[in-house]
């Protein structure tokens, strides 16, 4: 589907910076003259407040029903949002989009190829970037922001039944995450990025893989170099 906007995907696991660097990316791209909006899981207007409200009984649920609750976010967000500012010539920042539902459901049996078919009339990313980091680092996050009980039974991969211990079954599951992103991110040609660097170093990597994607968008501002 050709639109003149431009859509960006930021995908990885939890904890791994996206959010933040999400909004980087959207004030750089607003201080150089262009329009943006941030989509992302569990923000639409129909499900956004059901799923984020009954996150631990949606954990419940088998992969089908929580593939098809995800995929029913996303598509109104695409519907109501994505589309038709794309159409408007918008830059369209996901956080997060199809890849983190597919993956954590493929983790877990999943069909992969049925899960990939409820996206398959979606916009496609003009540029994906995934960020990743160790499984100890994201662990360390966690602790360091005094957060370890923010740890719940589905980030910790609990239900899979890897570990009693649930930061030992958090560090293999997402050691099983972030081989699926790579994998998956090869092979959608997405620019993979670690966090273990700096903030602005982060961003600067994103910003070096979405600026030609957004080079005829950018407005020329005073003397100052994008």
């Amino acid at each position: 589907m050709s639109h003149p906007g431009k859509l960006i995907v930021i995908e990885g696991p939890d904890h791994v910076g996206r959010t933040l660097h999400a909004r980087l990316l959207s004030a750089r791209l607003k201080a150089n003259g262009i329009a943006t909006h941030t989509i992302g899981l569990a923000r639409s207007e129909l499900m956004g407040v059901l799923v984020k409200s009954h996150t631990a009984d949606i954990h419940q649920l088998n992969w089908r029903t929580r593939s098809l609750l995800y995929a029913t976010d996303l598509h109104d967000q695409i519907m109501h949002e994505a589309a038709p500012l794309l159409n408007a010539g918008f830059v369209v920042i996901a956080d997060r989009y199809t890849l983190t539902p597919m993956i954590r459901e493929q983790v877990r049996g999943g069909d992969g190829k049925w899960i990939t078919s409820l996206y398959s009339n979606v916009p496609t990313p003009d540029a994906m970037v995934i960020l990743h980091a160790g499984p100890r680092r994201l662990l360390n996050r966690i602790m360091f922001g005094e957060r370890l009980e923010a740890l719940n039974h589905f980030e910790a991969g609990m239900d899979l039944a890897l570990s009693t211990s649930i930061t030992s079954s958090f560090l293999q599951y997402q050691r099983m995450l972030r081989q699926a992103f790579q994998s998956e991110g090869q092979k959608a040609g997405a620019t993979l990025i670690p966090t273990r660097l700096t903030v602005e170093r982060v961003h600067d990597k994103i910003w070096e893989s979405v600026r030609p994607v957004v080079a005829e968008m950018l407005q020329p501002i005073g003397d100052s170099n994008p």
